[in-house]
Order: structure tokens, then sequence, then C-alpha cells
């Protein structure tokens, strides 16, 4: 919170403001507050930069998100070209990315009945483990959906990626599946 502000507006607040999400009356309010407070116009500016950061983290491919059926119908219906895995637990794909693909989507499928907790382990051969914790999924779905832009798929080389979803129980963690990628790249 601002130090400098005796009422600092809440993050969750300032994240509506951001994305238009508070009734008109409650934006006016806000954006009152935000011409007279220069703590909580900084806090906001920090808000859009960490929110640039991922937005370009994502585009860039560095990263894989969780995303919804919803989504990726979305990405469809706008015009996104996908390539699409989906595999079974235990299963294996010889997979690649072409110049013509906008898109990876990973369809793992899983049992997440009795799910509280799912944490998303992934580890490139050779590199280090990366883990994705608390990710959301509801106990009746099939399938964890990820998706990941291409730049940095393209660049990649040979590679090998395993991936496992691990449920965490009270008494430790319970696998629910591993998926291995072989990457290769195209051939121009």
């Amino acid at each position: 919170m601002s130090q400098d502000c005796p009422r600092p507006l809440e993050l969750a607040m300032l994240v509506d403001y951001w994305f238009e999400d508070a009734a008109p009356p409650e934006q006016e309010r806000v954006e009152e507050h935000l011409m007279e407070c220069e703590g909580c116009s900084a806090r906001l500016r920090a808000i859009v930069a960490l929110g640039e950061g991922v937005r370009r983290a994502v585009g860039d491919g560095a990263v894989q998100v969780v995303v919804t059926p919803a989504f990726v119908e979305t990405a469809v219906r706008e015009g996104l070209r996908t390539r699409e895995y989906r595999l079974p637990p235990g299963g294996r794909v010889a997979c690649t990315v072409t110049p013509e693909d906008d898109l990876l989507l990973t369809r793992l499928e899983a049992d997440f009945k009795g799910v509280s907790r799912l944490d998303v382990v992934s580890n490139w051969e050779g590199g280090l483990e990366q883990r994705l914790e608390d990710v959301p999924v509801s106990p009746d779905a099939r399938e964890l959906i990820m998706a990941q832009a291409m730049p940095a798929l393209r660049a990649l080389g040979h590679a090998v990626l395993r991936v496992r979803l691990v449920a965490q129980e009270e008494r430790g963690e319970r696998l629910l599946g591993e998926y291995t990628f072989t990457h290769s790249p195209t051939r121009g």
C-alpha cells in the first residue's frame, strides 16, 4: 500500500479500474482519487507495467499458460492458426512447429476427480525443472489445455520436454500423468 496516501486504493480496485470492470460511479471515484494521489497513481503504473511484461512474455512464447476451451474457441474464431497435440497419461509425441503456426496448444488428458490442488511440472532435457503451482482445474475436466505462442518454439532446436501433472494431497504428491514431447525444428 502507498505510504503517502491516507486512504490507499485496494489492488483489486486498481485492476478493475484499469480493465474498466468497475461500475461507472466507481470508475469516476477511482479516477478522481488517482488525479490527486501520486502514491496510488504510482501503484497503478506498476500494475500496468507488470501486465505489459506478462503480455510480452506470453506473446514471445517465453511461457506456457493454462487456458480454457472458450479461449481456444476465441483464438480460432479470431483467425489464429493453431498446432495442437493431445496426449493421454504416459503419452509421447514427435512434434514441431511451422512458420504458419501462431499458437501451440497441448491437451493433457487426466482424471482430475478429487484434485483440489494441481501442479504442472515441466523439464526440458538437461535443463532445470519448472513448477507451475496451484493450477485451476475443474474436477469434471478431462484435460488441461496449455497454450504457448510460437516465437520461442520456432528458435528451438532438437529438444525433449517432459511434463507431469501432479495432485498435491495431504499425504504427498500423486502423479496424474506424465507426457513427453520430442521437438524437432522444421526444415526450410
